[in-house]
């Protein structure tokens, strides 16, 4: 069954401008996740706003979508704020900016109390495989997450 993750940071702060995921920030890239049974993953339609070189999309907006993409795995699996430790890279293909929709994917390799590790994946609008990363996050405890940094409760999510 599908699920659209609701941004309840957005819904319960109009201030909140997340460069990535924030609905409210007018150069953001305004991502929203979804969630199967067997699958994290955000789609995104890319402009030229984000070019690097001509119709190829920045490599730093690249490691954004994977970044991203990770940190709110975290968010609706683990009800849980994180911090990335360590991003690691592999632009394998040209990603362009002009053909449309492309699907950036996380999945969980392995945790070790509060450190977890994400491989994500991007694939263009022909579902090829254009860019992969590997990160490692430090998730804060539940009590810290709402305290310190405001986080939902992991129902506001869904």
């Amino acid at each position: 069954m599908l699920k659209k993750i609701k941004n309840a940071f957005s819904l319960k702060n109009l201030e909140h401008n997340c460069f990535g995921c924030s609905s409210h920030n007018p150069i953001g890239l305004k991502l929203e996740f979804f969630k199967t049974e067997n699958d994290f993953y955000s789609i995104w339609k890319p402009s030229k706003n984000y070019d690097g070189w001509n119709g190829i999309v920045h490599g730093g907006i690249q490691a954004t979508l994977l970044d991203e993409c990770s940190e709110w795995y975290i968010f609706t699996t683990y009800g849980r704020s994180a911090v990335t430790i360590e991003l690691k890279t592999k632009y394998l293909k040209p990603l362009s900016s002009t053909k449309g929709d492309i699907k950036i994917f996380a999945k969980e390799v392995s945790k070790k109390r509060n450190i977890i590790e994400i491989e994500t994946e991007i694939f263009d609008s022909d579902n090829i495989l254009t860019s992969q990363g590997f990160g490692k996050f430090l998730m804060f405890s539940q009590e810290t997450s709402k305290e310190k940094y405001g986080f939902p409760d992991i129902s506001e999510f869904f």
